[in-house]
């Protein structure tokens, strides 16, 4: 084995670490949640960031869960703001557990662990062998 086919191993294996913590951290949110209908109150900075133009936008969103009405943030990060969403209706996964933090419904999380573990496997199988 060369030092390159030792190279590509490690990072299709890094990619593919990438890519099932990915969909571990969204199951870890969405696990014993319901999905519910929420309107979009605002975007905006989540806090402070360090460097101009860092991102970091939130969504605020009002729902109703528990026959109670919630507001909470989603956990998703932009790195614009999108206050043209504003009073859109989305879905979010609530989870009792975590009351205050709501995991938008996106198919972004599925696909980003799709292509990093077939990043991953494409550096194992088509370049370090």
């Amino acid at each position: 084995m060369t030092g390159l086919q030792i190279f590509y191993w490690i990072l299709g294996i890094i990619f593919i670490i990438l890519g099932i913590s990915c969909e571990l951290e969204k199951l870890r949110t969405v696990r014993g949640g319901t999905l519910v209908t929420a309107r979009i109150i605002k975007c905006e900075k989540d806090g402070p960031t360090t460097r101009k133009g860092a991102g970091g936008f939130r969504y605020t969103v009002e729902f109703e869960a528990d026959g109670i009405r919630r507001t909470a943030l989603t956990n998703d990060a932009f790195w614009t703001d999108h206050s043209r969403n504003d009073d859109s209706l989305i879905q979010v996964w609530y989870n009792p557990e975590r009351p205050h933090l709501v995991e938008r419904k996106s198919p972004e999380a599925e696909v980003l662990t799709a292509i990093f573990v077939l990043l991953g496997l494409a550096c194992i199988l088509c370049l370090a062998i």
